[in-house]
């Protein structure tokens, strides 16, 4: 089993072109998961749902809005283990603007003392691109005008997230098909290039839940890296968990920004956390940084139920 997921890893570096553009870059990425990997999918006993909400840059015209939705639950198929999910992103960078469905499916397995998910994801995304934006006055016939023309695009997803107790490992390549993205302008009633797409993008992420010597404090070192091969962005973060309910911490992305995180777990089962970046790159003139959101919510379709018999009406 070791040798065939070596063998699968291998396929996913190699796959990689160098071309295409990162998407979404997450400060929060430790908590949106699902979006990366579909090999997440089905993690764990509970059904989960994450919104997380980003304002990347702000104060800088054109800045990055992402808005993002996951869910995922587990469930048993022929004495098999599997997962679903579902993610929802919203996107909006300068004139561009893209919604886009990501729908996975997961076959999960035991291996090593631990949870293996073998995952696959089929991506269907609206692109948009107002020409408006940078036209201003003068016309330039490169940059079409779409109107509310939005062309979709259908790609790939492939990833692998592997679980085993206080550790995990997450493998996946996004946009394996590099589908190109080609725009109608509503003027002229051409077709641009189809030199514009979403090119393939790797990600990889690990991280550790370390209990101290005190049973009140916990830390948890992570990494996270993002590549297509042209650009790489590589982020490291360390949190430390209160009473297995408060945690905080720093991460820093390299020659990019330091991030402060911070959060909640309550016992209902929601989830709060949210991170702010200061920016360390040139871009600090015009920004004063950014921000993000997250809330989830975990349950369990059967937690309320009750399969004990009662003789007594004192117990309905």
């Amino acid at each position: 089993m070791l040798n065939k997921l070596t063998l699968v890893v291998l396929f996913f570096v190699l796959s990689i072109d160098l071309f295409g553009q990162i998407t979404n870059y997450s400060s929060l990425s430790m908590f949106n998961q699902m979006y990366y990997n579909p090999g997440y999918a089905g993690d764990g006993n509970d059904i989960e749902a994450k919104i997380l909400v980003r304002n990347q840059w702000m104060g800088f015209p054109g800045q990055p809005n992402t808005q993002t939705f996951n869910i995922d639950a587990p469930f048993k198929l022929f004495n098999q283990q599997h997962g679903a999910g579902l993610s929802i992103i919203n996107d909006k960078i300068g004139n561009y603007s893209n919604v886009g469905l990501n729908i996975s499916y997961a076959y999960r397995r035991s291996l090593a003392q631990g949870n293996l998910g073998l995952g696959i994801g089929l991506n269907l995304t609206s692109s948009g691109l107002d020409g408006t934006w940078v036209k201003r006055e003068e016309t330039d016939p490169s940059i079409p005008e779409l109107g509310g023309k939005k062309p979709f695009i259908f790609d790939l997803n492939l990833g692998i997230f592997y679980r085993a107790d206080n550790l995990y490992l997450s493998i996946s390549s996004m946009n394996l098909n590099q589908t190109s993205i080609k725009y109608i302008d509503e003027t002229t009633g051409n077709t641009t290039s189809d030199n514009s797409f979403f090119g393939r993008s790797l990600y990889l992420s690990t991280g550790y839940d370390y209990q101290l010597t005190n049973p009140l404090f916990s830390i948890q070192p992570g990494a996270f890296i993002a590549s297509d091969f042209a650009s790489t962005q590589l982020s490291i973060s360390g949190l430390v968990t209160y009473n297995k309910r408060f945690f905080g911490g720093l991460s820093y992305k390299v020659t990019d920004a330091f991030v402060f995180i911070a959060g909640v777990d309550l016992p209902s089962g929601i989830q709060v956390a949210v991170s702010y970046d200061i920016t360390t790159s040139r871009i600090i003139k015009s920004s004063s940084g950014s921000f993000e959101f997250m809330v989830g919510y975990k349950f369990n379709l059967d937690m309320d139920k009750d399969y004990r018999k009662f003789k007594s009406v004192r117990f309905l």
